[in-house]
Order: structure tokens, then C-alpha cells, then sequence
């Protein structure tokens, strides 16, 4: 069997962080995205703190646990992620997660990456801070900067948390919305 006209496979890109297939979207003409997502564990699985200027995606827990962090109006939101759990996250909103263990598998659902689809255009990632080194631009909304902040010191408190074996912790959960569980 054959995965379409262009790949014999399912694509995978492998990035620092771990690694992403590609079940829709690949073609510029797809109107939405669709991937499985696997970081690593701790540090070495911790996405940067991004956003998105056009981009909006949901994330549902196929399989395995992750640690996340959103920023909603004026409040930094952690949450540990299980299977069935699912997050909206609406354009501009800013985000960031871990794997917590090996088995992770995560959903990603999304309007268009056109990335995805074609490699030579630029990704729609507006990067806050990268544990991995990589570039970084200047949060736009400079008085939210505090946030950022916050975010990037919950990020190092989580990576910590897993290095001694823990999982970490949660905050302001009673803030978070475009969240649910669902068994399957």
C-alpha cells in the first residue's frame, strides 16, 4: 500500500525536540493539517515557547502523558496531559510542551501549515525562548512580557520536576478554557 501519489510513507520530520508524521496537509491544497506528534522527554522533548500569527491548532493525548504551558489573557497556565485529553489553542496563543514519557503521542489538528506542505515557505512560529539554543524574536506585546517570563520560569521548574523523577506541577487550571477529557 501506498501512502499517496508523492510519498510511499507517511512523511516524518525530525526536529530537536523529537518528532512529527505528517498525515495531511502535505500538499498546499489540503485545507487543514494533521499530524502525530512525539517529543522526547524533559529538556530534550521541550518545545520552544512559540505562538502563531495565523495558525490554530487542538492537541489531543492518543497515548502517554505531557506537560504544557499556555498564557490566556493575563494568566500563565500549566497542565499534565493524559490520554484523552485534549486543548484548543487559538491563533496567538502562546504555548509550549514536553514530553513526560517515552510513549507520548499527540494529535495535532490544525488549520493549514503551510510548511508542512512545502518546506521553502517559512513556518508561521513566532519563537519566545528555546531551551535548544534556537532563535528567538522579542514578544510584540511588550507589556505582557512578565508573562514570558513566568512561562519560561515554569518551563525550568517542569524540566527540573522531571529530572528528579516527578511529575510537575499544575497552576491556575481554574483559568484554562478549550480543554476537556475524553475516554476512549
Amino acid at each position: 500500500m501506498k501512502f499517496s501519489k508523492e510519498h510511499q510513507e507517511i512523511p516524518v520530520d525530525t526536529w530537536v525536540w523529537g518528532k512529527e508524521m505528517l498525515l495531511w496537509g502535505y500538499d498546499p491544497e489540503h485545507k487543514y493539517t494533521l499530524k502525530i506528534l512525539h517529543p522526547k522527554i524533559g529538556r530534550e522533548g521541550c518545545m520552544s515557547l512559540q505562538y502563531h500569527r495565523e495558525k490554530s491548532e487542538t492537541w489531543f493525548v492518543l497515548e502517554g502523558s505531557i506537560w504544557a504551558v499556555f498564557i490566556e489573557g493575563d494568566q500563565v497556565i500549566t497542565r499534565v496531559m493524559h490520554k484523552g485529553d485534549f486543548q484548543n489553542l487559538p491563533t496567538g496563543t502562546v504555548h509550549r510542551m514536553m514530553g513526560l514519557t517515552d510513549s507520548v503521542r499527540i494529535l495535532e489538528s490544525s488549520t493549514p501549515d503551510a510548511h508542512a506542505a512545502d518546506k521553502s515557505v517559512e513556518k508561521d512560529v513566532v519563537r519566545l525562548h528555546c531551551v535548544h539554543g534556537r532563535d528567538c524574536e522579542q514578544y510584540e506585546f511588550t507589556e505582557k512580557q512578565h508573562l514570558i517570563d513566568e512561562a519560561i520560569r515554569a518551563s525550568e521548574e517542569a524540566i527540573a520536576a522531571v529530572n528528579r523523577g516527578e511529575t510537575p506541577s499544575e497552576l491556575n487550571l481554574q483559568a484554562l478554557t478549550g480543554a476537556d477529557h475524553i475516554d476512549f
